[in-house]
């Protein structure tokens, strides 16, 4: 036990003798030092750790909190946390007022001497904005303040900034605790107000942006004007004021009722309009608008005043004969007394008070026994363009009232509307003869037959209407029937008689001039003129009757065309001996067939010739720069299906002699087909010639091309080409006019990669270049620096083989030659020399 105690003095002699050397005092490190400052709510910890030669002498380590209360505290909000031997941790779950004050570190080392450290634990309030109003409106004109409410613990130091730039005490901004007066603010005060708060103890800063604007009263720019309006109809008045924000609007009448949903009035809230609808009398009187926004109110009156329309009290239609006098008479009543007008419904102007440019026509005024107003319309000498209907128009400041009255003109018959005087009949068929007459009154039809009237015993002779419209219905049993009638027509202003004829009409004759115009492998097509007799009415189409040579007429087949149309047949089968007839068609019926006609078709061959759809019929001048759209018509395929077309094309100049020389290769492209008849030629140069071949393909072969050539359009972006230019108008084969053609040329770049790339591997060459100048020239460079290593290897190599040769120890060959094994096991299959000398090709 004795040793023991030796054994630990002479320690502790040791140890401090140790930290007397080292001048070092044990002592307790709280981290953070000196104080700590948190928010309420937050969690703090605090290390506390013993600066001594050896932690493990440290004992009885523990924290105090304010008033040397234990930790951990009761409810277990504060607690220690062990860090090892001589650290102990300090952890405040959420910090509160209470927890605030002086926490003490203590520790005992080596067992005699008591060490201590302290820290200041506060708290602090964030700054706060409170319920600062980030939209704040103040008036124009009045002294505004720009409320900026911050709390903080410290207290904060405060400044201000206006759109980004700061604000200070001047003569109309004075900076208060609770914000900033403007005096006397105006709208160039509007803008966006930072309130910045500051705490230097506790290192914040904080800031609120509060957009000011400032509200103007409203001041009414358009005031209702005093305004009438006529019974029955509708007013507006109108009410515009400026203020921001934009002001609402209200209208009272003169008992200042609210009009805002009453019944007869609408009220616009935001246009400031109030319309009077269906206006009586009674409303009458004063209206008042009332603009009003947040910063005050403006108001405005004006008058209303209801006019009475015109009333129509008498307006009669007249019937008047040719040449005689016709007086219209109309009569208003209204307040204030209406001014008349007349005006007839086909005319553009009405006429005028007095006698007007035609002096058949005068037009007075005048007033009757009741106060009404009476316009009178004369006319003498009345014609039929006198009839029709005219317009009686009551004017006043109370509106407008239109009648409308009608002048009937008669007038004794005429037939002036008569559709034809020529009746035809064929095979004894009925016929209607008829004879329509124009008059007022209307006139009564009496036939006659070569001026003897009708009998009405003959029962081929039958009048079905006697007018206006007569009709007579012949049935012409012989030929006595046919020629001349007479209707007469009658009423009390006179008779007139007209002629009309009945002609015997029949079947045209045969078709006698029949000639082939064009003839493939499986079509015909007919030059066909119209038979010597057609009957007596025109010809509307040709029929035919066609058949192989060894048929009988009763297989044949037939067809019909309209007149004037291609007389086309297809479908016809190649090399085959065709029999064909012919007939004309008119309303009565057909004619016998022609005399018969033979064709042997031809062979099946090659398609004919496409047709181009093009615009002009020498150079076409395409209006787009890099392509062409070209359109054409299949061609007959003579037999065989067409089951592609070709489209080559090639650039052309002209050679001086009216022709073209082709520049460049001819580009050959394939359209299949059955499918669409057009392709667009892309690529093309600008204002260049080029040449297009269209041919058509069977199985047989190709069809003749059709030819065009085009120009395209001047691009002035594009570099300048060498192509001379050229405007001959070579005439090419095969074309109708009317095609479209393509769009913009794009001129070709070279996108910025491949730039890019050119110039990288450019740069490469030249440095190899160089770097192989350096190594022949001055044997210096990449390349030699390569051969010297490579050399250097070797040599090495050799000097290794020469020693296992010469070395008589087998285990030292034989842990060579296991190092050379494993070496190829590791994928060196021995040493591969490369040398390389000035003389080497490169």
């Amino acid at each position: 036990m004795r040793t023991r105690n030796v054994q630990q003095l002479m320690l502790l002699v040791f140890l401090q003798l140790f930290q007397v050397i080292l001048a070092q005092e044990p002592r307790l490190l709280i981290q953070p030092d000196g104080q700590i400052s948190k928010s309420l709510g937050e969690t703090v910890y605090v290390s506390c750790r013993a600066e001594v030669s050896d932690p493990n002498l440290v004992t009885e380590m523990r924290w105090t909190g304010p008033g040397s209360n234990e930790i951990p505290n009761y409810d277990r909000t504060i607690e220690i946390i062990e860090d090892g031997p001589g650290s102990l941790g300090l952890y405040i779950q959420k910090l509160r007022e209470e927890d605030t004050g002086t926490y003490n570190c203590s520790a005992v080392y080596a067992g005699n001497q008591n060490l201590m450290s302290s820290i200041q634990v506060m708290s602090f309030v964030k700054i706060d904005f409170g319920d600062t109003p980030s939209h704040q409106t103040p008036i124009v004109g009045t002294d505004a303040l720009i409320k900026c409410l911050v709390t903080s613990s410290p207290s904060p130091v405060i400044d201000w900034l206006k759109d980004g730039r700061p604000l200070r005490t001047d003569e109309r901004h004075i900076i208060q605790q609770d914000g900033v007066l403007v005096r006397g603010i105006t709208e160039g005060d509007e803008g966006v107000y930072r309130c910045r708060a500051r705490v230097a103890l506790l290192g914040a800063l904080d800031s609120r942006d509060i957009q000011v604007e400032v509200y103007v009263p409203p001041k009414i720019t358009t005031r209702p004007q005093d305004t009438s309006g006529v019974e029955k109809e509708a007013v507006t008045f109108q009410c515009v004021a400026e203020g921001k924000p934009a002001p609402k609007y209200s209208w009272v009448d003169d008992q200042s009722r609210p009009l805002g949903g009453q019944e007869g009035y609408y009220v616009d809230e935001v246009k400031g309009e109030l319309t009077v609808l269906d206006l009586r009398p009674d409303q009458a009187g004063t209206y008042r608008c009332t603009a009003t926004n947040p910063a005050g109110n403006d108001v405005a009156e004006a008058q209303l005043r209801v006019l009475t329309k015109p009333k129509l009290e008498q307006f009669l239609n007249i019937t008047v004969p040719v040449a005689g006098n016709a007086e219209f008479r109309c009569v208003f009543s209204g307040d204030p007394r209406p001014n008349i007008s007349f005006q007839k419904e086909t005319s553009v102007e009405p006429f005028y008070d007095g006698i007007n440019s035609d002096a058949r026509i005068e037009v007075e005024q005048t007033v009757d026994d009741y106060g009404n107003s009476v316009g009178i319309m004369k006319i003498s000498d009345v014609k039929r363009s006198d009839d029709g209907l005219y317009t009686c128009t009551g004017s006043s400041g109370g509106g407008e009232t239109i009648g409308w009255g009608h002048i009937t003109v008669q007038f004794a018959p005429t037939f002036e509307k008569q559709p034809t005087d020529e009746f035809w009949s064929w095979e004894q068929e009925k016929v209607n003869l008829t004879c329509v007459a124009s008059s007022i009154p209307n006139a009564t039809i009496q036939w006659y037959i070569r001026n003897e009237e009708i009998p009405q015993r003959d029962p081929n002779l039958r009048v079905l209407a006697l007018g206006p419209t007569g009709v007579l219905e012949v049935n012409p049993l012989d030929n006595s029937y046919f020629g001349t009638y007479t209707c007469q027509a009658t009423n009390e202003l006179g008779v007139v008689n007209h002629d009309v004829t009945l002609k015997q009409v029949h079947k045209p004759g045969p078709v006698t001039s029949v000639k082939v115009d064009k003839i493939t492998a499986t079509t015909i097509t007919w030059r066909i003129l119209e038979p010597h007799d057609n009957g007596g009415r025109p010809i509307t189409s040709f029929l035919v009757q066609y058949k192989l040579r060894n048929m009988a007429w009763d297989d044949a087949e037939a067809s019909s065309w309209t007149k004037g149309s291609a007389y086309t047949l297809e479908r016809l089968l190649p090399k085959e001996h065709y029999v064909f007839r012919f007939a004309a068609k008119n309303e009565v019926g057909i004619s016998e067939w022609s005399g018969e006609k033979s064709e042997q078709m031809p062979e099946v061959t090659v398609p004919e010739e496409p047709l181009i759809f093009v615009n002009d019929e020498g150079v076409n001048f395409v209006p787009y720069t890099d392509h062409y759209d070209l359109q054409w018509k299949t061609p007959l395929d003579n037999g065989d299906p067409i089951n592609y077309f070709t489209v080559i094309y090639y650039q052309v100049v002209e050679d001086g002699s009216g022709g073209w020389k082709t520049l460049g290769a001819k580009i050959e492209k394939t359209v299949e087909f059955p499918g669409v008849t057009t392709y667009q030629i892309q690529k093309l140069r600008p204002d260049t010639h080029y040449r297009i071949e269209l041919r058509a393909h069977n199985s047989i072969g190709y069809s003749s091309p059709a030819e065009l050539v085009i120009k395209t359009a001047h691009d002035p972006h594009a570099p300048v080409s060498d192509d001379a230019p050229g405007t001959a108008s070579n005439h090419l084969s095969n074309r109708a006019t009317g095609s479209p053609a393509g769009a913009p040329y794009t001129e070709p770049t070279l996108g910025i990669g491949i730039v890019v790339g050119i110039v990288i591997i450019g740069a490469l060459v030249l440095l190899i270049i160089l770097d192989l100048v350096c190594f022949f020239c001055r044997d210096a460079g990449v390349t030699a620096s390569l051969v010297k290593a490579v050399a250097s290897k070797e040599k090495d190599k050799e000097a290794m083989i020469d020693n296992v040769k010469n070395n008589s120890d087998t285990g030292d060959k034989a842990a060579i030659l296991k190092e050379e094994e494993e070496a190829k096991m590791q994928g060196q299959d021995g040493p591969q020399v490369v040398v390389v000398t000035k003389d080497s090709p490169v």
